[in-house]
């Protein structure tokens, strides 16, 4: 929730993050006021996740290479300048 409350079915204030569980069912979503929101919606996933600061990835392994890329790239973004610490 970006600003307002919306009700699905209780209400979600402003800050929130709500999350639904897996179900075939519709959800409905009833704004009160000025409401802002976004809405993100995947199929499950069929294998386990990892979850990483910045990403998701299938294995702990896979993780490690994705951070370390992030954070190569980040030295190097720095150290030509187009980053400032």
């Amino acid at each position: 929730m970006h600003e307002g409350v919306l009700r699905a079915p209780s209400p979600i204030p402003s800050g929130e993050l709500a999350i639904f569980e897996p179900s075939e069912r519709s959800i409905d979503f009833v704004a009160e006021g000025a409401t802002v929101f976004v809405l993100g919606s995947a199929a499950k996933h069929p294998h386990d996740l990892v979850l990483g600061n910045y990403s998701v990835h299938t294995s702990a392994g896979a993780l490690r290479q994705g951070e370390a890329e992030i954070r190569r790239i980040g030295h190097q973004l720095r150290a030509n300048g187009t980053l400032r610490r």
